[in-house]
């Protein structure tokens, strides 16, 4: 850490000395003086970045190729600024000088002969070294401060609200769900909208836009610019894994140094009390999702003991619950799913048990009604607030969702888990293909189900109906049937099959006269939709079954 051109400038020594060009760049940091005394095309590589190049110009004028070094100097960003000494070699800065270093902002500094060099080197670097030493004491007392937040284990918020305090600003803690988690705002123009988005005044922010360019940067810092505000992004990095981001705001005009450092070392604490939290985290999640997996096998000797374990686990099992089923595309996915839906579903304040086998996630979920919605509805929402987050977060990644139904009781919670099951693997059954599938939205298939787990062969129950349509076309004519029952309208299920309405009629006719019902007839329509439903669910099932019965 340095001074600035604006605070030398300030001192005593330098009250005769005076800007003449690239105020704009008034702010750059001192870290360091240099005094050459003639310049030469090699001097441009050994000087540093952010040194303040102190020369009397000597020889500048006397050709175009000592010119053009200079002009280069005053072109480029790497020095903080340029003093150059008057009336010994060089009677006035030049008119060139001032022009190039006004069009790229470097401070271009005049000073009288009666200061000397060694004065000058020696109050800015007194300058500087105070304030490095007043970095390291402020840097040593944030660390002190921090280190303590660790040692009390209170959680994310005291870190928040003493970052806030610290630097002077409004902070708001980005989790790795890419959701404002938390925040403290200390600006009458700041608010918070919705997860996220941060509005100030009325110019409407979103934080993705912003955490994305953050991202780019390999995970350093970024700062930008809105109205009168800085806006200061630190990521949250510990071991390579990325757990959010630290978002600071500030006036302009107040943002120092400091600021920045205190920044950092609040990123430090947040790694480490994040990971704190993830592992208290794994293990509850491991806990309860072992104690799920026995009440779905229904392996507790009564409801006592198991209300019992489930209270031990900080579970109530009075309330309405459901069973969402997630079938990924790989095991890794499945795996990184666990945690960013138990941490999704406690920012929706629901009580969640998840747990994982192999592609796929069971989750129980608490479900909530109240006059807007139903326990249904609201199980459908929970969901697809999950798929929306996942599709934001991993768009390439399709994953499957079944729902069984609401249930109060805890030995009927198994049957909402076979009902999330059936939901995905029946899913493929429905005409229109879904990720996301209710089990009431399996309709009649519930009753083939049933026959199912009875024992019963659906093949009798459907090829009687169906045998005579496999001998003639082949699938045609069921898909045809199919989406005619199910639109019940000529020209929709024509359009959707692709053929003319009367191939269309022509087919109807056709499987008609081979079943021998009527398609006018609501009881006949019955008997076929069951038919068709009871063939696929078979074919689905027993696949090996289905090819021998299509080959003879």
């Amino acid at each position: 850490m340095g001074i600035t051109i604006q605070e030398a400038l300030q001192l005593p020594i330098m009250k005769k000395a005076k800007l003449v060009a690239g105020k704009e760049g008034i702010r750059n940091t001192i870290k360091w003086v240099t005094i050459v005394e003639v310049l030469v095309p090699d001097d441009i590589d050994r000087l540093q970045e952010g040194e303040l190049l102190i020369t009397t110009g000597f020889g500048v004028m006397e050709s175009d190729e000592k010119r053009e070094v200079f002009h280069l100097l005053l072109s480029m960003k790497k020095l903080s600024g340029i003093a150059l000494y008057t009336g010994f070699r060089l009677p006035e800065v030049p008119e060139s000088f001032i022009e190039i270093a006004n069009k790229h902002d470097m401070p271009l500094l005049e000073i009288s002969p009666e200061i000397n060099f060694s004065m000058i080197t020696k109050e800015i670097l007194e300058q500087i070294v105070n304030s490095q030493m007043k970095l390291l004491e402020y840097s040593h007392s944030i660390h002190e401060k921090f280190t303590r937040l660790v040692l009390c284990s209170q959680g994310l918020l005291p870190i928040t609200q003493t970052l806030s305090r610290l630097i002077q600003g409004s902070v708001i803690v980005i989790n790795d769900l890419s959701e404002i988690a938390q925040h403290c705002l200390i600006h009458h123009t700041l608010s918070v909208s919705g997860a996220e988005c941060i509005t100030i005044r009325e110019d409407v922010i979103r934080l993705q836009e912003l955490l994305s360019r953050c991202t780019l940067r390999s995970n350093e810092s970024f700062v930008s610019h809105k109205q009168d505000y800085v806006i200061h992004i630190q990521p949250i990095v510990a071991s390579q894994d990325h757990y959010g981001f630290i978002v600071s705001m500030k006036e302009s005009e107040k943002w120092e140094k400091l600021d920045s450092i205190a920044i950092e070392h609040a990123a430090t604490v947040y790694a480490i009390e994040i990971l704190k939290l993830k592992a208290v985290q794994e293990t509850r999640i491991r806990l309860q999702g072992d104690y799920l997996e026995e009440l779905l096998n229904e392996s507790f000797i009564n409801q006592s003991q198991a209300f019992k374990r489930g209270k031990t686990l900080g579970l109530d099992l009075t309330l309405k619950h459901a069973v969402i089923r997630f079938q990924f595309a790989s095991i890794q996915r499945a795996t990184i799913a666990v945690q960013l839906f138990d941490q999704l579903m406690k920012l929706k304040n629901r009580q969640t048990v998840i747990k994982k086998k192999q592609d796929t996630l069971i989750v129980l979920a608490e479900v909530k009604n109240d006059k807007f919605n139903s326990n249904k509805q609201d199980s459908l929402q929970l969901a697809q607030a999950i798929h929306d987050k996942w599709e934001r977060l991993f768009p390439q990644d399709v994953i499957k969702i079944g729902i069984g139904r609401v249930y109060s009781d805890l030995q009927e919670l198994p049957k909402s888990a076979r009902e999330a099951e059936y939901s995905i693997h029946f899913s493929d059954l429905l005409l229109e293909s879904k990720t996301m599938v209710h089990y009431d939205d399996l309709g009649h298939y519930h009753i083939l189900i049933q026959m199912v787990e009875a024992g019963m062969d659906l093949r009798d129950f459907y090829e009687n109906l169906l045998g005579p349509l496999f001998s003639l076309q082949g699938d045609a004519l069921l898909r045809t049937l199919e989406v005619y029952l199910h639109h019940k309208n000529m020209q929709i299920a024509a359009d959707e099959i692709f053929v003319h309405r009367q191939t269309l009629r022509y087919r109807l006719t056709q499987i008609e006269k081979l079943t021998s019902l009527d398609l006018k007839s609501p009881d006949d329509q019955m008997k076929l939709q069951l038919a068709i439903m009871a063939y696929k669910l078979d074919r689905l099932k027993n696949p090996t079954k289905f090819e021998k019965l299509h080959k003879s």
